[in-house]
């Protein structure tokens, strides 16, 4: 998720332009510059390399630290809240309470706020998935909802 926002898509695409051309100018290939360009060599790695590689790491960790997202975890939807009940834990959550509702590829995201989730993968709504976002709808929750 982090990727799909502007900055960082606009940082990332930054960070690989300066590696490349600085790459280039390590190869003898001249491009007209008075020093070398080591800050963008660096700057550009950074981005490129350790950033992903330290998200990577640090949503593994988060995974393994907690143990309630490893657990089987079933949602029941009803006009009035959302039920959800872990091995170990069980919620309600009133639809008001619903920030906005997110539809990818395979995966449904119920924003509780701007930063927090739940992820609900859309194969486990089954042939239920149309009276999912026709229940989204009747809410007048935001959403970004696929039409089939």
């Amino acid at each position: 998720m982090t990727y799909r926002r502007p900055m960082i898509i606009f940082l990332t695409i930054s960070g690989l332009i300066m590696f490349i051309f600085s790459v280039l100018h390590f190869t003898d290939i001249d491009m007209q510059v008075d020093n070398p360009p080591y800050f963008q060599l660096a700057f550009g790695f950074i981005i490129i390399a350790i950033i992903p590689f330290s998200i990577y790491i640090e949503s593994k960790k988060n995974f393994s630290s907690h143990g309630r997202l490893k657990e089987k975890i079933i949602y029941e939807f009803t006009d009035e809240k959302i039920s959800i009940t872990g091995e170990t834990f069980h919620s309600d959550m009133d639809w008001t309470k619903v920030y906005k509702v997110l539809e990818l590829n395979s995966w449904i995201l119920i924003y509780q706020n701007r930063q927090i989730f739940n992820l609900l993968p859309k194969e486990s709504f089954g042939d239920n998935l149309q009276e999912f976002r026709n229940m989204v709808k009747s809410k007048g929750i935001k959403a970004k909802l696929k039409t089939k």
